[in-house]
């Protein structure tokens, strides 16, 4: 797992804390009646964000990584992962690319699109994510095929040039 990985679920804790440092202070209410009501309240709100940790857990399970690819200067990290991978006759995915700095834990996501393998190394390769230089990253889902930009527009990473062959 990346670190931007770990960044982007830390937010899924903090509903959790919020209701538990709820759950202290409501130790403290005069009134026993409003005291045990809000009690109850931040059981059952800490129940749903129990649920919300569930279903977050599920879909880190359902995600296939990649081992990051560093540019060639070492100065950012591309992150390749497969994220709902669905295993019947074939290997259906959705692949998410994602560039950030090396020493910056956030990510920002430059490429997603549907890929289907006929087995898991196959999918480990769908698409292929490669540096070109220092700041050019080519995304390729086939090897034959026009070569083109599609750098997302208004969160493109400063420096770094996303290239497509699809």
């Amino acid at each position: 797992m990346d670190i931007s990985e770990i960044w982007n679920n830390l937010g899924y804790l903090a509903a959790p804390l919020i209701v538990f440092v709820f759950f202290r202070f409501a130790k403290r209410v005069p009134r026993k009646w409003l005291r045990i009501s809000a009690r109850i309240g931040c059981v059952l709100l800490f129940i749903i964000c129990g649920l919300g940790l569930i279903g977050d857990a599920f879909d880190l399970a359902m995600t296939v990584r990649r081992p990051v690819i560093v540019s060639p200067d070492g100065k950012h990290v591309a992150v390749a992962c497969w994220k709902w991978v669905i295993f019947d006759v074939n290997y259906v995915a959705e692949a998410h690319v994602s560039v950030r700095s090396r020493f910056n834990p956030i990510a920002t996501e430059v490429f997603a699109d549907g890929v289907v393998a006929r087995s898991l190394p196959e999918l480990h390769n769908e698409p292929e994510v490669r540096w070109l230089d220092d700041h050019r990253l080519l995304i390729s889902s086939r090897n034959d095929g026009l070569i083109k930009d599609c750098s997302p527009g208004p969160s493109r990473i400063v420096g770094i040039e996303v290239l497509c062959r699809k």
